[in-house]
């Protein structure tokens, strides 16, 4: 475990660490302690990069995939899972076919039709490609957590008179939090990291993400890698934040398989 942290915090400490260095001082020697702090790096980067504007597109995208996603697995699991429903069989399969399609076989379709609809260099194009992405690894995630909370629960609800919807909102959800928080999370996370879709129907600069705004400005400013590396710190800086904050939710939803009563 030390070995496997090590790993990954000396890229991170190396990026916070340039990141207030000055330009001719990295050149000089790419890991050092800087020796003067130079905060108006994160200044130029951002604006330089013009971020603002990526993070409201990457707020409005991600929170509404990840919605989507919630609603769309905890309705199509709660209806596999719990009731007697037609199909059952049919749909648990076609919600796992999907984690067998790679993005690269499908993107060349999808632009073409979204080109005809108007939806290159739309946040709702965006919202809809992640959403459908995102849907069928965190149904097979919610999934087997429903499978695994206990059906005495819904009998009882049952028996007291509670609708399917009503046993799904004040009996299954409040169990369900720490996974749809988790899920929540994997969502948003994919849709800040995600490059190849993008990258390929988001061409207007108002409207593209942190990624592309990044990969952008490294090409357009390779000669001053102070800047390039406080852009990187920009980039992440959310994604560490919601971890560090959410770190106990996160790992309580990935290892809950089941309820105990």
């Amino acid at each position: 475990m030390i070995l496997i942290a090590v790993i990954h915090m000396i890229p991170l400490a190396v990026m916070f660490l340039n990141s207030v260095r000055s330009n001719d001082a990295i050149r000089k020697r790419l890991i050092a302690f800087p020796e003067e702090i130079h905060w108006e790096n994160f200044v130029t980067a951002w604006i330089r990069g013009g971020y603002l504007d990526a993070y409201i597109s990457n707020l409005i995208i991600g929170l509404s995939a990840a919605a989507i996603v919630l609603c769309v697995t905890g309705f199509a699991a709660y209806g596999i899972v719990k009731l007697d429903a037609p199909g059952k069989r049919f749909f648990r399969t076609y919600f796992t076919a999907g984690l067998s399609i790679p993005g690269f076989a499908i993107i060349a379709t999808l632009f073409f039709m979204f080109n005809r609809v108007g939806l290159i260099n739309s946040r709702i194009g965006m919202i809809i490609i992640y959403s459908a992405i995102n849907i069928p690894f965190n149904f097979m995630f919610v999934h087997a957590f429903f499978e695994g909370m206990p059906k005495e629960l819904d009998e009882a609800a049952r028996i007291d008179g509670a609708s399917e919807l009503q046993n799904f909102g004040y009996n299954v959800l409040p169990l369900a939090k720490p996974i749809f928080s988790t899920v929540m999370l994997i969502v948003f996370v994919n849709v800040w990291n995600e490059f190849l879709f993008s990258n390929t129907f988001l061409q207007d600069e108002k409207v593209r993400t942190v990624a592309l705004r990044f990969y952008n400005f490294v090409g357009k400013n390779s000669g001053d890698p102070a800047y390039i590396y406080a852009a990187a710190v920009i980039s992440v800086l959310p994604i560490l934040m919601i971890y560090m904050l959410m770190q106990d939710t996160f790992v309580e939803g990935m290892t809950s398989g089941s309820v105990k009563g």
